[in-house]
């Protein structure tokens, strides 16, 4: 039988709650007892300081205090607070802007039965505003290159991994071997949403009811807006395409990851033909003095939502042996994005965590532009991706015989 494992965050939560129960315990106990009083104080702080020792294990020394407790209750969140699924304000996003990513929180969670991971990460909501307030306007950034970022051969990467190394010219360079069955036999590409109550920021004509910040669960304002208007550039290309509109997360953010993971495998069992998996996003940017930015260049003289791929690997300790097929077809397309405008396509990210992507070799998590983007925004950057997109997944299609 197998050791059940649990994930950092939940052993924290554990510790804290037998320690609660310990203490009260002791503490009630100690009152009825006819000891020293300072006995009962000694003994009851040395038991609080082998338990705090035990969580803070692992952080820095010679932190004062303050550093430590920011440290630990940091670690308890998720990319849509802190900055990562493993998030924590990733250099890949901006070296000057400090950042929350949307679509990444915590670490992989496992079945304690299992041992099989549940889902990738674990998410939180955003827990500060995602949009700006009052109803002002975000500060547009055309995010581009840092100091973290490698570039080589038309391709960017911005590699957030701990053991892998990124050569972008052989990226750019490389030859695609996944294939995808012609339209005739079903549905080709699937176009999802972990995430699918993410907005933007209101703006003229798109006012919507919030489910909180920058989220909405009205289908013509959040990210299934965002997929329908996928679907229709793919459709228009010839594609058969399939739209879930699965809300994962609502009215539970946490655990939507383990939800769409469930979702996507029943829909590859009842359309083997789907080769293409895009779980379409929004991300979020927000200083840390609570400036909201909006990630944005111009196509063709109008203000269009950058776009940003994300790809999963197996750094994270969970079995993906298809991520560099995912990593060779983002470099393609970021390629093809950049042909139409050279600041449409942001860095790629590539991540310890999976994001669900193993489930087949053309999975991609794509990010449409920002909290603080508004819809139009996000429209026109959708509508270029799926373009640049479809060019390369041409390709790819076999024919029919």
């Amino acid at each position: 039988m197998k050791k059940a494992k649990f994930s950092p965050p939940l052993r924290r939560v554990l510790a804290l709650g037998c320690a609660s129960a310990v203490l009260w315990g002791l503490y009630s106990g100690a009152k009825k007892l006819p000891l020293p009083s300072l006995w009962q104080e000694a003994e009851l702080d040395t038991l609080a300081g082998v338990l705090v020792a035990q969580e803070t294990a692992g952080f820095e020394a010679g932190g004062d205090e303050q550093s430590i407790w920011d440290a630990l209750v940091s670690s308890e969140l998720p990319a849509d607070s802190a900055g990562e699924d493993e998030d924590a304000a990733p250099a890949a996003l901006s070296s000057s802007l400090p950042a929350a990513d949307s679509a990444v929180p915590e670490t992989a969670a496992e079945d304690p039965t299992s041992g099989e991971p549940e889902s990738d990460v674990l998410e939180q909501p955003e827990e500060t505003p995602a949009g700006p307030e009052d109803g002002g306007t975000a500060a547009a950034r055309t995010i581009g290159a840092n100091s973290e970022t490698v570039s080589g051969g038309g391709v960017s990467v911005n590699n957030s991994t701990k053991d892998i190394s990124v050569d972008p010219t052989a990226l750019a360079n490389s030859t695609l071997t996944q294939t995808i069955a012609p339209a005739s036999e079903g549905p080709q590409i699937l176009i999802m949403h972990t995430h699918a109550t993410e907005a933007y920021t209101m703006a003229g004509n798109d006012q919507y009811a919030e489910t909180d910040s920058c989220r909405t669960s009205d289908a013509n304002y959040n990210m299934l807006r965002i997929g329908e208007e996928m679907k229709a550039e793919f459709e228009a290309q010839g594609f058969s395409v399939l739209h879930d509109t699965t809300l994962y997360d609502y009215p539970s953010y946490t655990g939507s990851y383990t939800r769409s993971l469930a979702g996507v495998k029943q829909i590859l069992t009842d359309h083997p033909s789907i080769s293409v998996v895009l779980d379409v996003h929004r991300d979020a940017l927000i200083a840390e003095d609570g400036t909201v930015y909006k990630a944005v260049t111009e196509v063709t003289g109008l203000p269009t939502a950058q776009v940003m791929l994300v790809v999963g690997t197996n750094d994270g300790g969970l079995e993906h042996p298809n991520w560099l097929d995912n990593l060779d077809l983002a470099a393609h397309i970021q390629l093809q994005m950049a042909a139409l405008e050279p600041t449409l396509p942001r860095p790629i990210n590539l991540r310890a965590q999976r994001f669900n992507q193993h489930l087949t070799p053309c999975s991609l998590l794509v990010e449409v532009g920002t909290s603080g983007n508004t819809l139009q925004e996000a429209i026109r950057g959708a509508k270029y991706f799926a373009q640049s997109a479809g060019a390369v997944f041409q390709t790819l299609v076999l024919r029919e015989s």
